[in-house]
């Protein structure tokens, strides 16, 4: 997968409300559904231009009307993410996230039974 730039809290929102779309989104699309933040026109269009440089849309032309889709799904970035984060805290191991987590007491024995149940069943599914 591509490397892809950082979202910031308001760019995740604005993906947020992309990926649920079924169809390309202008800025006015975006300016209605946002209309309780009082963005500008040129605030939206910003922001949207930052998530083209960073990878996350792409941007056709209509008419005079730019329309914006996501250049991946959003199951697509949530694997991406938790790559980039177990590779960046955990050396890219899954099991040095959970032995933090148990070392840490983040996780319950009740938790510890479910994972348990569930690797089972997912073995079972191979």
């Amino acid at each position: 997968m591509k490397n892809l730039g950082k979202l910031s809290e308001t760019e995740m929102e604005i993906m947020e409300v992309i990926w649920k779309s079924a169809a390309p989104v202008t800025v006015a699309q975006l300016l209605n559904i946002f209309d309780n933040k009082d963005w500008k026109t040129s605030t939206v269009s910003t922001i949207l231009k930052r998530l083209i440089e960073k990878g996350f849309l792409a941007k056709s032309m209509h008419g005079k009307v730019n329309f914006y889709e996501p250049t991946l799904t959003w199951s697509e970035y949530k694997k991406y993410e938790n790559q980039t984060f177990l590779r960046r805290l955990y050396n890219g191991k899954i099991k040095n996230f959970i032995a933090t987590l148990v070392e840490d007491d983040d996780l319950s024995q009740d938790d510890i039974e479910e994972l348990k149940e569930w690797f089972h069943r997912k073995d079972g599914e191979r």
